[in-house]
């Protein structure tokens, strides 16, 4: 004779209940880190976007410096090693 005890229905009912507010919850879990995703996904652009500008920049600072500097080394050669021509006077 096989006897049906209330517990196991009760222990099913307690668990489709818990089941429900857990899918509840992995659904609110799952928008929340969609949105995440998505709101990182446009800093991520932002940040490239910036460092990119910030690197071009930089660039072209050192290239403007390096310039500065050759112009320099020019200026420098030509006032100590060729000292500038005296002119001669042409009254003949």
């Amino acid at each position: 004779m096989s006897t049906l005890s209330i517990h196991p229905i009760e222990y099913l009912r307690l668990h489709v209940h818990y089941e429900g507010i857990w899918t509840q919850l992995l659904t609110s879990l799952g928008s929340l880190v969609k949105k995440v995703f998505e709101s990182s996904e446009q800093a991520a652009t932002i940040a490239v976007l910036l460092l990119t500008v910030g690197l071009v920049i930089f660039g072209l600072m050192k290239i403007r410096e390096s310039a500065s500097i050759v112009a320099r080394y020019e200026n420098a050669i030509t006032e100590m090693v060729l000292p500038p021509l005296q002119v001669m006077p042409t009254g003949l």
